[in-house]
C-alpha cells in the first residue's frame, strides 16, 4: 500500500475525532462514508488542507468525504484498519446513520423516499400541462385568439395532450400509494388498491366536497350505525400515505399470525378490508384536514403576505436546504399542483429557483475574487454554473457558506428576487429544475416574469456578494468544496457482439448507446460540480457497458455500478452507471470483467437491466469521467452509438 493513502487515512482519522468516535465506515465509489459519534469534533480546517481530500459534507447522518475513484477503496482500507473497525456495505451504513436522526428527520426522509420515485410522472404531467397552456393561452402567438382557435385542426391534438397531462394527478392517489407502501415495507401492489379505491368513480368527487359541505348534499354510508362520508380524495397526499402506513403495519402483522398455508388469501383480503375502512373512518378526514392547513399555510404567505411572503420563503430554503429539511416540502407542492385547475399554478417553484440562481450568482463572485486560488476558482466556477440548473449543493457546501459572506449574499439577492417573483405572481404548472432552465415548468403567461425574476435574484447577490466580499472576504480560503450526490440503477440486458477499433492517443470513445450532455448536467452534485473530473453523461438507451479505449480495469466495484480503467497511453477514467446505484448493491448489474482485466475497445464490461433500475426509482444517466488534471475536451453531443468519439485529453 503507498505511503500516500496510509498518510491520507491517519490523517481523516485525526481529523474527524480519532477511532473512538467512529460508529461505522463503508465507501461507494468517490466517497468515504463515516457515522460518527460526535460531529462536532471534525476539524473541517484540517481535512480540507488533505491532499487527497477533495471536499466533505453531511448527509443523512452520514458524514461523507470525497477522495475519488481508485483513491477512496485505497484509503478506506487503511483507515478501516486504523479505526479497528469492519467493513460494512451502503445499506447497513445507512441503517446506522439512520440511527442518529430524530424523529423530524427521519419524517422527512421518509415523505422524501415517497415522493422521488413518481417525480418523474409529475413532472412529465405538468411539462404536458404547460404544452396544452401554450395551445389554449388567448393572444400568446395571435392576437385575440389561442393556436386552437387559430388553427382548429390541432384541436383533437391540444384535447389528447390536455388528457395526457391530467393524467398523473388524476391517479395520484395510486402512485402515491403504489411507492409509500413499498417504503414502509408492505406489498406496492395493495397500496396502489388503496390508492385506487380513494378516487373509486362511486365516490363523489374530492373536489366538489367543500361545496357539497356548505350545500349539505355530501353523501354517506351507514356503517353499523356509523355515519361514514362516501366521498373520494382526489387532489390530496398525506390521506393516501397514512393509509399505506397502516395498510404496510397491517401486513406485516397479519404475515405473522396467519397460517403460511392462508397467507396469499387471507393476509391481502384482510389488510385492505381493514385499511380500506379506516381510511374512510377515521384517516382520511383527519388527514384530508391536515393537508388542508398545510397548503393553505403556503397559500397564505404568497397570497396573502405577498411580496413579504416571497422574501420570507426566499431566505428560508437555503437554510432548510444545509438542514435537509426542504424535502418536506415535497408534500405542500405536490398537494398544491394535484389542485392547479382551482388554484391556478404553485408560487413555490420560481421562489425555489430565484434562491438557487442567487446561490449560483454568489459563488461565481467568490470566482472573480480568487484569482490567487486557482482550486476554490474551479470549484467556484462549476459550482455557480450547477446552481443556475437547480444544484446548488456544491455551491452551498463547498463555497458559500465555507466563505460565509457569499452564502449571506445570495440570501439577499435570493430573497429579493423571490419577492418580485410574489409580487408579480409567477406560477408553475408542474415540478421540475428549479433554475433559468426551470422556466419550461412555468406558466405560458408567467414565463417573462420567470426569467426576470431569475435576473434580479443573479444581479442582487452578485453585488451583494462583491460588496460583502470588500468588507469580510480579504482572502478567500484555500481548500476544497464539498459536494451532495447520489448514483442511478442499472440491470443486465441482451446485447451484441463487440466491435473493435483502432484507437487514438489521448482519445476515449462512448462505452454506452445514448444522448450525451456535458458533465455539468448530470443529475448529481458531485458529477455536475467537476469534483471527480470531468466529462459528459450518457442517457442509455441500451443496457450496457463496453471499454472506451485499449487498456486495464484499475478497479471493478463490488457493486458493479462503476468502473475505474486506465488507457495504454496513461488516461484514467471512470464509467459511473446511473445516480445512486451504488445503493443497490449490485442487484440489476452483470459485470462481465474484473480488476486487473487488459481490455480492448469495445471489449463488453457490464451489462446492466435499465427498465429495472428506473423502475426502483433510480437515474440511469451513465457518468464517463477524466480526474483532474487532465484537460478534457467534449467532442460530441446528443445521439451517440458505442465508441464513437466522445472526449479528447491533453
Amino acid at each position: 500500500m503507498e505511503e500516500k493513502y496510509v498518510k491520507a487515512a491517519e490523517q481523516i482519522l485525526d481529523c474527524v475525532g480519532g477511532k473512538d468516535n467512529i460508529i461505522s465506515a463503508a465507501h461507494c465509489a468517490t466517497r468515504l462514508r463515516l457515522v460518527l459519534k460526535d460531529e462536532s469534533r471534525i476539524n473541517l480546517d484540517a481535512l480540507e488542507k488533505i491532499d487527497l481530500v477533495k471536499g466533505n459534507f453531511n448527509n443523512g447522518g452520514q458524514f461523507q468525504i470525497i477522495l475519488g475513484t481508485g483513491i477512496v477503496n485505497k484509503v478506506y482500507a487503511e483507515f478501516i484498519k486504523m479505526a479497528n473497525i469492519t467493513e460494512m456495505t451502503k445499506e447497513e451504513l445507512k441503517q446506522q446513520a439512520a440511527k442518529k436522526m430524530n424523529p423530524v428527520q427521519k419524517l422527512l426522509k421518509t415523505l422524501a423516499d415517497v415522493f422521488v420515485p413518481i417525480l418523474p410522472a409529475l413532472v412529465a404531467s405538468g411539462l404536458l400541462m404547460g404544452i396544452n397552456n401554450i395551445l389554449t393561452a388567448q393572444g400568446m402567438f395571435v392576437a385575440g385568439k389561442s393556436l386552437v382557435e387559430a388553427y382548429p385542426g390541432i384541436k383533437d391534438f391540444a384535447e389528447m395532450v390536455n388528457l395526457f397531462s391530467n393524467a398523473g394527478f388524476t391517479f395520484l392517489p395510486v402512485l402515491i400509494g403504489f411507492s409509500a407502501t413499498k417504503i414502509f415495507g408492505g406489498t406496492p401492489i395493495l397500496g396502489a388498491v388503496i390508492g385506487a379505491i380513494m378516487i373509486h368513480p362511486d365516490l363523489m368527487n374530492g373536489y366538489s366536497y367543500g361545496q357539497a359541505l356548505l350545500d349539505g348534499t355530501v353523501p354517506y354510508w351507514n356503517i353499523f350505525g356509523l355515519n361514514v362520508a362516501k366521498v373520494g380524495y382526489q387532489g390530496t397526499v398525506l390521506p393516501v400515505i397514512a393509509s399505506s402506513f397502516c395498510l404496510a403495519m397491517i401486513e406485516k402483522r397479519l404475515r405473522k399470525v396467519v397460517p403460511a398455508m392462508l397467507d396469499n388469501i387471507v393476509t391481502p383480503l384482510l389488510s385492505v378490508l381493514i385499511s380500506g375502512a379506516l381510511t374512510f373512518l377515521f384517516i382520511g378526514p383527519v388527514m384530508r384536514g391536515v393537508g388542508d392547513v398545510m397548503t393553505n399555510a403556503v397559500m397564505w404567505l404568497f397570497f396573502d403576505l405577498g411580496a413579504v411572503g416571497g422574501l420570507i420563503y426566499g431566505v428560508t430554503y437555503p437554510l432548510l436546504v444545509i438542514t435537509g429539511m426542504h424535502h418536506s416540502l415535497v408534500t405542500a407542492e405536490t398537494q398544491i399542483l394535484a389542485n392547479i385547475g382551482t388554484l391556478g399554478g404553485s408560487p413555490t417553484f420560481a421562489v425555489v429557483a430565484a434562491a438557487n440562481c442567487a446561490q449560483g450568482a454568489a459563488a461565481l463572485a467568490v470566482m472573480l475574487r480568487s484569482k490567487d486560488d486557482p482550486k476554490m476558482r474551479s470549484m467556484a466556477s462549476a459550482s455557480g454554473i450547477s446552481s443556475f440548473l437547480g444544484i446548488t449543493e456544491p455551491a452551498i457546501f463547498g463555497v458559500n457558506l465555507k466563505l460565509r459572506y457569499p452564502f449571506y449574499g445570495a440570501l439577499i439577492g435570493g430573497g429579493i428576487g423571490a419577492a418580485y417573483a410574489t409580487l408579480v405572481k409567477v406560477l408553475s404548472v408542474s415540478q421540475g429544475p428549479c433554475g433559468i432552465i426551470g422556466v419550461i415548468c412555468i406558466r405560458p403567461d408567467c414565463m417573462l416574469q420567470f426569467m426576470v425574476s431569475m435576473v434580479v435574484a443573479i444581479v442582487c447577490a452578485f453585488i451583494a456578494t462583491m460588496v460583502l466580499g470588500g468588507a469580510f472576504g480579504k482572502k478567500e480560503s484555500k481548500g476544497a468544496a464539498p459536494a451532495k450526490s447520489e448514483l442511478v440503477k442499472n440491470d443486465p440486458v441482451k446485447s451484441e457482439a463487440a466491435v473493435t477499433i483502432e484507437t487514438e492517443a489521448g482519445c476515449i470513445y462512448a462505452p454506452v448507446e445514448g444522448t450525451a450532455i456535458p458533465h455539468t448536467e448530470i443529475n448529481d452534485a458531485t458529477f455536475a460540480a467537476g469534483i471527480v473530473g470531468a466529462g459528459v453523461g450518457i442517457i442509455p438507451t441500451k443496457g450496457e457497458v463496453v471499454a472506451p479505449f485499449d487498456g486495464e480495469i484499475s478497479m471493478f466495484f463490488d457493486t458493479k455500478h462503476a468502473i475505474g480503467l486506465v488507457s495504454n497511453d496513461g488516461v484514467e477514467v471512470l464509467i459511473y452507471v446511473g445516480v445512486n446505484t451504488v445503493e443497490l448493491n449490485g442487484k440489476h448489474f452483470t459485470a462481465l470483467k474484473a480488476t486487473g482485466d487488459k481490455v480492448k475497445a469495445g471489449d463488453k464490461l457490464l451489462k446492466f437491466d435499465m427498465d429495472a433500475i428506473k423502475a426502483e426509482g433510480y437515474d440511469v444517466t451513465t457518468a464517463v469521467l477524466v480526474p483532474a488534471p487532465k484537460q478534457v475536451e467534449m467532442v460530441k453531443t446528443g445521439e451517440v452509438k458505442q465508441l464513437d468519439k466522445i472526449l479528447t485529453t491533453s
